[in-house]
């Protein structure tokens, strides 16, 4: 089964526009918003989606990027916050596809996250507080609350734009 063409006819048919850079992947926009799928060529269940050079780091500004990466990190499930190349902040989302039923709803989780991840990091680099609404650490989730919180999430913070 090949996964890389799975990926790119699903996101094409929920009218993404994937386009081929070089060969580090595939980038398509989303609310503005840049992302980057980058197939494995060695691992082709392997899907990982990226919104890449989300902030540059500097010298000056590292100690913030990391506390804004930790407590990004300790607010969202499934992605993660990295500094990349040194000098760039990427959210990242990896995960071993086993088969090809529900890759769009797959997709549509991951691209939610990650954007999620993005205004979240933006909003604690910038010294804001954020409560995902109804969210306690300590109480365990499902899948379908966990998207009702981002999707609470994100309003708030675009409410709050």
């Amino acid at each position: 089964m090949n996964y890389k063409k799975i990926v790119l006819e699903k996101l094409c048919s929920m009218g993404f526009e994937p386009t081929l850079v070089g060969d580090i992947g595939y980038v398509f926009n989303y609310e503005e918003v840049n992302f980057l799928y980058m197939p494995d060529d060695d691992d082709d269940k392997f899907l990982r989606i990226a919104i890449p050079q989300m902030f540059e780091v500097t010298d000056e500004n590292r100690i913030a990027v990391l506390e804004a990466m930790h407590e990004t990190s300790l607010l969202l499930k499934y992605a993660k916050v990295n500094i990349m190349f040194e000098s760039a902040v990427w959210a990242l989302y990896e995960h071993r596809l086993v088969t090809s039923k529900g890759i769009e709803d797959l997709l549509e989780h991951v691209i939610q996250v990650l954007h999620a991840t993005a205004m979240v990091f933006y909003k604690k680099i910038n010294g804001d507080d954020i409560d995902i609404p109804g969210c306690d650490k300590t109480e365990e989730s499902d899948d379908e609350d966990i998207e009702a919180k981002l999707e609470k999430l994100l309003e708030n913070l675009e409410d709050n734009e």
